[in-house]
């Protein structure tokens, strides 16, 4: 798979571009993740058509623009050009994880005529970030940041329905209690177990809102498209098949 770069906005961002066919499968990373994120997936996919992975600015092979932050919605319009400089024509599934799910979101939302489905992966629940005793205001994007607060609009605006078929899937429930690595006290009021209840009522809202289907991961944890790949890829390959039969 070779590796090409877009120009978008005067910096160059990096993307793989493999395989031949539509729809064309777009993939988001969450936060500080390189396209690599997504190989587990996309090694368990049953269809054959085109896939876009890509490194956002301040991120891996990708160029960082003279920023301090930006905004969720900033990245989508970042995304939107690099789907037009690759000259992609669409139309997409937009596969998002993390704050790349929101990402995805804001895309849709903003222009859903091109779009052929949306699959988001333990989508953030931005105002999780907000409501703690300590708020966090920014989160780590390779070289950038997310201005968090910023984004709540753009994130807001664009939970309702799409108009267009949509998957989401949460994290294995209790996945919030096993987790060595959290740092519970960043979190506080919030215990642990009201972390991980808020998390499964985020994620199945989220697909009320949407009117999507709503599935959850059997394995692992936040990462489920390297925990638990084959949920993703089926979810992908529903997608790829719907929109093949409505083409004919």
């Amino acid at each position: 798979m070779a590796t090409t770069t877009f120009n978008v906005d005067g910096y160059d961002l990096a993307a793989d571009i493999s395989g031949t066919g539509s729809p064309a499968v777009v993939f988001i990373s969450g936060a500080g993740c390189g396209r690599d994120s997504w190989d587990a997936a996309i090694a368990v996919l049953r269809s054959k058509t085109t896939r876009l992975t890509y490194d956002r600015a301040g991120i891996g092979d990708s160029e960082t623009p003279d920023l301090a932050s930006r905004t969720l919605g900033a990245a989508a319009e970042e995304l939107r050009g690099l789907l037009t400089a690759a000259d992609l024509p669409g139309p997409f599934i937009l596969v998002g994880h993390s704050l790349g799910g929101l990402i995805a979101l804001i895309y849709a939302a903003q222009g859903p005529e091109n779009l052929a489905g949306l699959v988001l992966v333990d989508t953030s629940d931005i105002h999780l970030n907000l409501d703690i005793d300590t708020p966090i205001l920014t989160a780590p994007d390779g070289d950038l940041a997310f201005d968090i607060p910023a984004s709540v609009a753009d994130v807001t605006r664009s939970r309702r329905p799409l108009d267009i078929p949509s998957i989401v899937i949460a994290s294995r429930p209790g996945h919030w209690l096993e987790d060595e690595t959290i740092d519970f006290t960043r979190w506080h009021p919030f215990t642990p177990l009201e972390l991980d209840t808020r998390w499964q009522t985020h994620q199945q809202s989220l697909a009320k809102d949407l009117g999507a289907t709503h599935k959850v991961a059997r394995y692992g944890g936040h990462t489920i498209q390297t925990d638990d790949p084959t949920i993703v890829a089926d979810s992908i390959d529903s997608l790829i098949d719907l929109a093949r039969r409505s083409a004919r």
